[in-house]
């Protein structure tokens, strides 16, 4: 592993995007998603993507300057048309768009045509700092497909993520991010980077074999990850195929699309137009120590609630985060390649 801290990180990966092609604007946007994710936590969703994403554009499946457009724009609803831009940058502008809708009242917002999105969450947290309640459902707009169906062992669903945000009175906002596969696709890349094994239970290889080996889901033929909860992961994912995927226009999964994309749903609530912000304040601020207070399990010291493991994550990589030393070494030879000099690293 290298350590990189994190000023340096944010301006390695804008400057190898804007190598791409994108404008410092959203180089910069998609850059501090990145470092973000490392720094939250999830290390499937942050650096270990800047390859990839080059490889993109290079597949002209990003397109590194386009713009996000609204193409229905009605009191409650807003529909953007991403045109394939940085995911990121189309999902922070889309967010702001239906915060400011639903002030007062709800929203639905739907996107399509945004290459990856990144972390959900990041939506989430987004909507819950300007006091909104926010649940979504996406799916990788026909493509992408890495999940098997429950009792199946061939890859037929994407990953299909579920993401909700909601303010807290005190402290950071609950947030959830989850896949609907027991594990992400970015995490098996995450493993096989690191050389580890996956814990048993997330994958089968191509012959329907549970397989606790990472290489084996990229493996020739592929293995396929696993629904968690078997019949309830996979039953939450087919609903993202009919919100993200249907109602949104981007597509339902299928096994002649080549291009990642993302279609994204989702609903946008302001407590004040409901229960009341005071109403909503005081449940909140009891629900909390309510559930904090079961006596923990053996093998835990406490009780956290979603988003505060991120929350703590985000505050122990202040000032640097760790990378793969295969990933660093891989994205340093694409920079060096485009004139781009990486910064510098202490080993760990």
């Amino acid at each position: 592993m290298v350590s990189v801290a994190v000023p340096a990180l944010r301006a390695y990966v804008t400057g190898l995007l804007r190598a791409k092609g994108a404008p410092v604007r959203i180089a910069a946007v998609v850059a501090e998603s990145l470092v973000l994710s490392n720094r939250r936590g999830h290390d499937s969703h942050g650096f270990i993507r800047v390859a990839q994403y080059c490889d993109w554009i290079d597949r002209g499946w990003i397109d590194p300057a386009a713009e996000p457009e609204r193409v229905v724009d009605r009191p409650h609803v807003v529909q953007v048309d991403g045109h394939f831009g940085f995911g990121q940058y189309v999902g922070r502008a889309a967010t702001d768009w239906a915060i400011d809708k639903a002030r007062g009242g709800h929203c639905v917002l739907a996107i399509r045509r945004s290459a990856h999105l990144g972390r959900m969450g990041e939506f989430m947290e987004q909507a819950a700092g300007e006091g909104l309640v926010c649940f979504s459902f996406t799916n990788t707009h026909g493509g992408g497909l890495v999940t098997a169906p429950h009792g199946g062992c061939q890859r037929r669903l994407s990953a299909n993520p579920l993401a909700a945000g909601a303010p807290l009175p005190d402290g950071p906002p609950m947030m959830m991010d989850i896949a609907t596969s027991s594990v992400a696709a970015g995490k098996v890349k995450v493993a096989v980077a690191r050389g580890e094994p996956l814990p048993a239970g997330h994958l089968v290889d191509a012959g329907g074999r549970p397989s606790t080996d990472p290489n084996a889901y990229d493996a020739d033929p592929p293995g396929a990850l696993l629904p968690f909860g078997g019949h309830k992961g996979y039953a939450l994912a087919m609903f993202c195929e009919v919100l993200a995927g249907a109602l949104t226009g981007a597509g339902c999964s299928t096994t002649d699309v080549d291009r990642v994309a993302n279609g994204f749903l989702a609903l946008f609530l302001d407590p004040a137009a409901f229960c009341g912000e005071d109403f909503y304040r005081a449940e909140l601020a009891a629900l909390i120590p309510h559930v904090k207070s079961s006596r923990p399990m053996a093998g835990h010291d406490e009780i956290l609630y979603p988003g505060e493991p991120e929350a703590r994550a985000e505050e122990e990589r202040s000032e640097a985060v760790a990378i793969e030393a295969s990933t660093w070494e891989r994205t340093a030879n694409l920079a060096r390649s485009l004139g781009v000099t990486p910064p510098a690293t202490d080993r760990k």
